[in-house]
């Protein structure tokens, strides 16, 4: 990528490129020798590399600023993502780019970005989740040749902080017991009994319900690009339950709603978990997440095998489920059980040598 330039007897801003072996100007727009013109033709510019196969080697643009990828990335986004995706990158972004969107990307260094981090408080997971942001809209840059390489790929990021938590059924008793509406209880449990992502829950409408089979098929899903496939979750005969009530109360849209009969979100239900936590001080770490370990743990515990459970979750290989989901350390009665049965059973003793 070649700098843009103005030409004065033209009165236009112009990107020269080599293109299919031969040398080209392109005429991105026709304008006074300004600096508000020279940031519209270096949008243009990039957007004008994206369409073409150009046979200059990439290189990192003196002129291209932090604002120019993260904004083309959240374009790129929008078109490619689930929006809630989007929004949870523009999320960071928003809070990342006022302060350093105008740096030039050959400026941008690590300093920049963990002040970034520690200014807004992140722990260790949200700081994971924020450098991840950041590094892929620079991998996007580099992929589609806007860049040569990104400023910040060396960047480690901190481990994630694994919640761990497992319900007990005290706990859940608890739980339910203190929800005064049947609308968040019905979400709750319905958590409880599948396994599901909150925000999976969130989404089940009546045309994702299969009865025949007691399934429910979420075509638009968390991982959906990677593996092409439907999210299903299959039903316990209480979850299948709850279902048939639901599907009787709302011919159409959203199953689980809130008392104002609209959909769920993530902000209203983080609320509720915390007036809950504030009601019940021993519910300490609880979240909605909780429940989805909480079910992988107890599957485990109950001896479904790990292939299975991987399955039930909607994850393609049990990595993630022991990582992230299994919990069997706090199962101590179980664990000393398994243990006894992993010791062989001992021979009989050889009677003592007597012989003088």
């Amino acid at each position: 990528m070649k700098k843009v330039w103005h030409r004065g007897s033209e009165n236009g801003w112009y990107l020269t490129i080599r293109e299919n072996g031969h040398r080209r100007q392109l005429l991105l727009v026709k304008g006074p020798n300004t600096r508000e013109f020279r940031k519209k033709a270096e949008e243009l510019a990039i957007a004008e590399l994206a369409t073409r196969k150009v046979d200059d080697c990439p290189s990192n643009p003196s002129w291209l600023l932090v604002h120019h990828v993260l904004d083309g990335f959240l374009k790129h986004s929008l078109e490619e993502h689930e929006p809630k995706t989007h929004d949870w990158y523009k999320g960071f972004f928003d809070t990342f780019e006022p302060k350093y969107g105008k740096l030039r990307v050959v400026q941008l260094k690590k300093q920049h970005v963990m002040a970034w981090v520690t200014a807004r408080g992140f722990n260790d997971t949200s700081a994971n989740r924020a450098i991840g942001a950041l590094k892929r809209a620079f991998a996007w840059a580099v992929e589609e040749e806007h860049i040569s390489r990104s400023p910040i790929d060396h960047l480690r990021k901190p481990r994630t902080v694994v919640r761990d938590r497992v319900l007990t059924p005290e706990e859940r008793q608890l739980i339910l017991a203190s929800i005064r509406d049947a609308q968040f209880r019905d979400y709750v449990s319905a958590l409880s009994l599948t396994g599901c992502r909150p925000g999976e829950v969130v989404c089940v409408t009546r045309d994702d319900v299969d009865l025949e089979q007691g399934i429910w098929v979420l075509r638009k899903h968390k991982t959906v690009k990677k593996t092409g496939k439907p999210r299903i979750i299959y039903l316990c005969p209480d979850a299948l339950a709850l279902t048939k009530r639901l599907i009787a109360q709302h011919t159409d849209g959203p199953l689980f709603r809130n008392t104002r009969g609209r959909p769920w979100t993530k902000n209203a239900v983080r609320l509720r978990f915390t007036k809950l936590r504030k009601l019940h001080p021993e519910l300490k770490g609880v979240v909605a997440y909780t429940y989805r370990s909480s079910f992988a743990t107890d599957a485990l515990e109950q001896g479904v095998p790990d292939a299975t459970v991987a399955t039930l979750m909607g994850h393609t290989n049990t990595n993630t489920l022991h990582r992230f989901y299994a919990r069997l350390s706090h199962k101590v009665e179980h664990l000393k059980e398994a243990a006894a049965k992993a010791i062989p059973p001992a021979k009989d003793a050889a009677p003592p040598d007597t012989a003088p």
